[in-house]
This record gives structure tokens, sequence and C-alpha cells, in this order.
């Protein structure tokens, strides 16, 4: 049980097939994979763990994309649990949504959740049904 291990150095991370470092953020997105496959029935192949994006010509990390019949469908931005999901944390998907244009995004900390439609002011309480592009 060494990859579950809370005092461990690194986790075993299944998408990317390798140990990662054990980092508070690395928790919240092992814990955010889990909840997108177990408790929400999203299929493990349609998720991207932390591909890279050119943005203002600069190469970033998302930490975790949903695809949907080949299109990015659901961008997922964590943070570690002591940082609130603020407007900074919200800013941040926007300027990463520009390139992207996934139509629904979704924030967590680990203690809470943002999920919402990327051209609606309003969030949702739960994870959208897989593929779903109404609210």
């Amino acid at each position: 049980m060494h990859d579950l291990d809370p005092l461990g150095e690194t986790l075993w991370d299944a998408f990317r097939r390798k140990h990662v470092k054990a980092t508070p953020e690395e928790w919240v997105r092992q814990d955010a994979l889990r909840r997108l496959v177990i408790d929400a029935g999203y299929p493990k192949e349609a998720i991207s763990v932390e591909r890279g994006i050119q943005l203002h010509g600069m190469l970033r990390r998302f930490d975790i994309a949903v695809f949907f019949e080949g299109k990015l469908w659901m961008l997922i931005e964590c943070k570690s649990d002591d940082i609130p999901l603020n407007e900074r944390v919200t800013d941040q998907w926007m300027r990463y949504n520009l390139t992207t244009q996934a139509p629904w995004g979704a924030l967590t900390n680990g203690k809470s959740w943002q999920i919402f439609h990327a051209e609606g002011p309003k969030s949702v309480p739960m994870l959208p049904a897989f593929g779903t592009f109404v609210l």
C-alpha cells in the first residue's frame, strides 16, 4: 500500500503510468481523477493528465482534460487544499481556456468544487453527465 501512503514521497498515477511527487496539489489531482472515473463514471480513456498547451508563446500545463468524441469537453484546474477557489484561480482557468475552448470547466482544491459551463454565468452543483453540452 506504499502508493496510498499519505506520508510517502510519491504517488502512483495510473493515468500517467508512473510515480509522481506527492505534493498537496497532486493529492487533489488524484482525488479529482478518482471522482471523475469512480463517482461520475467518466471513461478513463477520455481523460488526459498534465498535457501541455501553448499560451501566449509559453508552454503551460493543465491539470486534467476530458475529451468527448475527440474534442476537448472539460478542463479541470486543481489546487492544493490550502488555496481558495477565488477569482485568481478562475482567471487562470479562463486564460487556459482562451486557447483550448473547453465548453465545461471545473476548479477544485479537494475541499470544494466549482463546476461551470464556459458560456454561462452559473455554476452547477455536480459534475455534468459525460458528453453533455447543455446545463
